[in-house]
């Protein structure tokens, strides 16, 4: 029983920033959010006493448990309203991680023009490109969680990298500029 709780302690530990970055994502606020991903840990542990936990991958199983918890909720808060596609939620991406620069203003400049980029792509294609290129799940994983099919996400996966290419030019030679 130890060795159980502190694995699931090492996993929450590992997993919590990504999983609340996802959540965040997703449109869900903090304490929803907080909530869903304990329920989401619980879930699991309860599985695995009962013995009934086979997990390949365990990011895309905590991400994939975390946005049935979401769809779920929202089913729930909309149960007098016909709910037809569950699909219709806001997925943004904050853009945090760009330390590299040197100087803050160009922090700020660049991150509102990636996130100014990102705005032109569809909420299902900005959650592609965040679960492929910040998450690193797979083509069949992220498949499973936007519920499409493998070809149907590299697909969505190359109309929203073209239609990057093709209105961001400009900003993707800066960048080729400064990474090097």
């Amino acid at each position: 029983m130890k060795d159980l709780k502190s694995s699931f302690s090492h996993l929450y530990n590992t997993y919590i920033n990504e999983l609340y970055s996802y959540g965040k994502a997703l449109g869900m606020g903090n304490e929803d959010l907080e909530d869903a991903i304990h329920d989401v840990f619980l879930h699991m542990i309860d599985r695995q006493m009962q013995s009934q936990l086979n997990i390949d991958n365990i990011k895309f199983y905590l991400f994939r448990c975390l946005k049935n918890r979401m769809i779920s909720d929202r089913r729930k808060s909309k149960d007098l309203e016909n709910v037809d596609n569950v699909d219709d939620y806001s997925f943004s991406i904050k853009v945090t991680s760009l330390d590299a620069l040197i100087e803050e203003e160009e922090k700020t400049q660049l991150t509102k023009r990636i996130e100014t980029i990102l705005l032109c792509l569809t909420n299902r294609q900005r959650e592609a490109i965040y679960l492929r290129y910040m998450q690193e799940l797979s083509y069949e994983e992220i498949a499973v969680l936007l519920e499409i099919t493998e070809k149907g996400t590299r697909k969505l996966m190359s109309r929203a990298i073209e239609k990057i290419r093709d209105e961001q030019i400009p900003l993707l030679l800066f960048l080729s500029f400064l990474i090097k």
